[in-house]
């Protein structure tokens, strides 16, 4: 998460064309609307797999709870096709104020925000590797 503008990104080698077919594998094999990571002592992360398309973007809502299970954290989560094999994940909170990155809740804000970032790219790319949509597959 960029503390000015309170976001994180990451980006993805898969082939921004097919991006489409990537986020139906994943609303099918996804067994609920929810995809639900638990992350150990960083908190837990939850993410609707019912993305919408404008364009080349893919949007979808997350929530992010705090390791005491008590603070919640509402984020929108973007895909965008910005080069013929390089997708841009990014996650930035709904809610603003978000707590300052040098505090210690937006330290741990900006580590669940990491991980949970972490847990969907690697599911976006095990789906796209398995369509073969990423570079070299």
């Amino acid at each position: 998460m960029n503390p000015a503008r309170t976001s994180m990104a990451r980006t993805l080698p898969i082939d921004g064309a097919l991006l489409g077919d990537v986020m139906l594998r994943l609303r099918r094999d996804t067994p609920a609307s929810l995809l639900r990571w638990t992350l150990g002592d960083r908190g837990t992360a939850e993410v609707d797999v019912c993305f919408t398309s404008a364009g080349p973007a893919w949007t979808t809502t997350a929530r992010l709870w705090n390791r005491a299970g008590l603070a919640v954290t509402a984020a929108t989560l973007q895909l965008v096709a910005t080069g013929a094999d390089e997708v841009r994940l990014t996650l930035e909170p709904t809610a603003p104020p978000a707590p300052p990155a040098e505090s210690h809740q937006g330290r741990e804000l900006l580590d669940l925000a990491r991980a949970a970032l972490d847990e969907l790219a690697e599911e976006l790319l095990w789906h796209a590797t398995r369509a073969g949509l990423t570079q070299g597959a």
